[in-house]
């Protein structure tokens, strides 16, 4: 009998022993979560413009400025990311846009903000023309030129500071975040003279996996703000003018950004084509195509995405559209692709 009292005795030790070792363990985990975990501190998005009309630029702005990444999303299939706490950003069509703020990752921030159609200019000597180019690289210098008849001052703003970035005819700047940026000009002191366009910053050049396949050179590609004609003498003035019909050009087929994700997964497996893409490309399809980090053509995107032969391999794919908001043609795709670990992936 007393053999056995010890037995149950020394039991009771080992349960007790067990418990707390686990009452240990809970405390440091909970320890190392409360240490990692982030509380959401409340902040709040502000939108500024003079209006908030199609093709104006707006800033945003947020009083979350202990906060050192911003993830920008502004409800039209296009994003920003900066370390800055605000960002420009200009609609392509009037409607209701909901825009969210992620800071540090975790924390999200909503504004709704409602776009009207802007004014058609009743002047068309008021149409600013400048040369902008549509793809720029982080830590390299991107030169900006006006060519407007008649301009004596400018004010460029560059999307990435809340500032007037330079005031000169001709203007550089070096990008310090990735990312879609609006660059807007002023001529003349005048707010009515605005032209807006849009360029998308790469990230620093990561060199390419060696191929025997040879890129396409490409010419570097501008967007031209409509132009503003030499201005006419008034005996010019005085003389009726004949009308004169400009061409049409051809316009993209719009296409969001989920229906865009889903035909390329068709395209993995091997019902789609390049081909098929054509429309929303305005039959352009080596327009570049940025592929985490290294830039290659739609075409040769489409050839690697065949390769895989099914989408069951792919974990993430995510697609952000680069448009020209004249022709609403596709000029870029910046591209994120992930494989899962069982498969081994060519990207």
């Amino acid at each position: 009998m007393e053999n056995k009292k010890i037995q149950l005795a020394y039991l009771d030790e080992k349960v007790i022993l067990t418990m707390i070792i686990t009452a240990l363990l809970g405390l440091v985990i909970t320890g190392f979560k409360y240490k990692n975990y982030e509380h959401c501190f409340d902040f709040h998005i502000k939108a500024k413009a003079n209006f908030f009309r199609t093709d104006e630029p707006i800033r945003f702005e947020t009083d979350a400025l202990y906060a050192k990444e911003f993830q920008w999303d502004f409800g039209d299939d296009e994003n920003s990311q900066t370390n800055i706490s605000s960002v420009v950003h200009a609609y392509n069509l009037p409607g209701e846009y909901t825009v969210a703020l992620t800071i540090n990752g975790t924390c999200t921030e909503y504004k709704t903000i409602y776009i009207s159609k802007a004014p058609k200019l009743e002047n068309p000597l008021l149409m600013p023309r400048f040369i902008c180019p549509q793809m720029a690289e982080v830590g390299k210098p991107v030169t900006f030129q006006d060519t407007t008849a008649g301009a004596h001052s400018w004010e460029w703003r560059f999307g990435e500071t809340a500032v007037v970035d330079a005031t000169s005819s001709t203007a550089s700047y070096v990008y310090k975040t990735p990312g879609l940026k609006t660059i807007s000009l002023i001529l003349n002191n005048d707010p009515k003279q605005l032209g807006v366009c849009k360029v998308y910053v790469n990230d620093k050049t990561v060199a390419p996996a060696r191929s025997n396949a040879r890129m396409p050179s490409r010419q570097p590609s501008f967007v031209v703000v409509p132009a503003r004609p030499q201005s006419p003498t008034l005996e010019e003035q005085s003389r009726p003018q004949p009308a004169i019909t400009e061409p049409p050009k051809p316009q993209g087929v719009s296409i969001s950004k989920q229906e865009l994700e889903t035909k390329l997964r068709g395209v993995v497996n091997n019902y789609l084509t390049a081909e098929n893409f054509s429309a929303y490309f305005c039959n352009n399809l080596n327009v570049p195509v940025s592929l985490n980090g290294t830039e290659i053509t739609f075409t040769q995107f489409c050839n690697k995405l065949s390769s895989i032969k099914t989408d069951k391999k792919i974990k993430q794919l995510n697609v952000q559209q680069i448009k020209s908001s004249e022709t609403n043609c596709l000029i870029g795709l910046n591209v994120s692709l992930k494989m899962k670990k069982e498969f081994l992936g060519i990207f």
